[in-house]
């Protein structure tokens, strides 16, 4: 087993069209579950399988079948190097997508609300010039 001390501390996330799918079993979505909180360090996760194995207290064959499971429905991509070395990204889909809020261009009225550091407003008397140029906001 592994001790708690070595575990990793990042959350993990599970969207919804994972957490919701019938065809993969709940610990294929543990197990994502998983893979994506190892996958903030580096923005790939290289567990191997033992690891896993000792994680979950299940076999080498439930882990190859998990893993499966997720790749075949496109949640994970598994990437071999040289044979010795395993790489599995997290496939991001339409859905995991629309997780970013949309980019809009700000009207110019709402554009005056930032312009709330300057000298009138900055209480330090040793500033003469304004600290930022605004000229972009009038585009």
């Amino acid at each position: 087993m592994i001790e708690e001390k070595n575990l990793p501390s990042y959350y993990a996330v599970i969207p919804a069209n994972v957490r919701y799918d019938k065809d993969i079993s709940p610990n294929a979505k543990l197990l994502y579950g998983e893979i994506t909180s190892l996958c903030n360090d580096k923005g790939y996760c290289w567990a191997t399988n033992s690891y896993f194995m000792n994680l979950y207290n299940v076999s080498d064959r439930t882990i190859r079948n998990l893993l499966k499971q997720l790749s075949d429905k496109k949640y994970i991509k598994i990437e071999m190097l040289n044979n010795s070395k395993r790489l599995i990204y997290i496939e991001f889909t339409r859905a995991e997508k629309n997780f970013l809020p949309p980019r809009k261009k700000i009207s110019g009225e709402a554009e005056k609300n930032f312009l709330h550091n300057n000298k009138i407003n900055n209480k330090n008397e040793y500033i003469e010039e304004e600290v930022f140029d605004y000229d972009w906001l009038v585009d």
